[in-house]
């Protein structure tokens, strides 16, 4: 089962972005879906994002589309393991019953390991390849994912709703991994990309092994590349921001197995707040 929930740990819509990506190449079918009534508050100060979507053209109510937690299922033609994608937004109440919705999905469907996507704000070069770090329910599954270059990193303070599933994933024994990939940020130029394919595709690439799937990313490689070029044209515009890329370079140093990016308070709410308006679909 893999998993992956929007909101401040979905920088560069990686985790959503890559669950929709395999949803579309798998070509999966609906499974199930929660409810929203029971879990998510839409009247949070600054988080527009989690209020239902609406259109309205030349004063016409045409489009009215809340949240969804939706999971989808495929069936795996020339194999034994079948894939249960589920896709949705972080709840607001009720952490127990939500984890407990989730895993009795798990359990009913027979599935034997979890992984929960996201991607973390950090100050990675675009140029760069993205790192991808991990926390484990147990040593074994750590090792696995050390081998496919997914590094596990220490952390202690507030745990969220991904933390919460993982310590019920421990407790009855279920495998569990939460996958964060670095994910673009420039802070410097209150720049956050809103879709960044070179972080979806670095989660992806290890999903497809960790999932033994056979899967064609060429439509991602060339998303990356697209990506690339548009930020490079951006910095050939503009020679500070081409000075500050440089430096970054310079200073970058590849992510170790004991790195968390850290963020200022302050950083951190300009960074949501941005995040959630798409402010970069433009910038970028």
């Amino acid at each position: 089962m893999v998993l992956a929930l929007d909101g401040w740990v979905d920088g560069g819509e990686a985790a959503t972005g890559s669950v929709r990506f395999l949803r579309r190449k798998l070509r999966c079918r609906k499974l199930a879906e929660i409810p929203l009534g029971r879990f998510h508050v839409y009247q949070l100060p600054g988080q527009l994002a989690l209020r239902p979507f609406t259109r309205v053209e030349e004063g016409l109510l045409t489009e009215y589309r809340p949240q969804r937690n939706v999971f989808h299922y495929w069936e795996n033609p020339g194999g034994e393991r079948d894939v249960i994608l589920f896709q949705g937004t972080e709840p607001n109440l009720n952490w127990d019953d939500y984890v407990a919705a989730v895993l009795e999905v798990a359990r009913t469907f027979g599935a034997t390991r979890i992984y929960m996507l996201g991607g973390v704000l950090d100050k990675t070069p675009h140029t760069r390849e993205p790192g991808v770090s991990c926390v484990s329910t147990s040593l074994a599954l750590r090792d696995e994912l050390l081998g496919l270059g997914i590094e596990p990193v220490n952390y202690e303070g507030p745990a969220g709703i991904r933390t919460a599933l993982a310590a019920a994933c421990q407790k009855t024994g279920m495998e569990m991994a939460i996958l964060h990939v670095r994910a673009t940020y420039y802070p410097e130029f209150n720049m956050v990309i809103g879709h960044n394919p070179k972080a979806i595709r670095a989660l992806v690439r290890r999903l497809v092994r960790l999932l033994g799937l056979q899967l064609d990313l060429g439509e991602l490689d060339a998303e990356s590349r697209d990506y690339e070029a548009r930020i490079d044209h951006m910095a050939l515009r503009n020679r500070e921001f081409q000075t500050y890329l440089e430096a970054l370079e310079r200073e970058y140093v590849e992510p170790g197995p004991h790195d968390v990016p850290e963020f200022s308070a302050g950083e951190a709410v300009q960074a949501v707040e941005e995040l959630l308006r798409g402010f970069s679909d433009d910038a970028a």
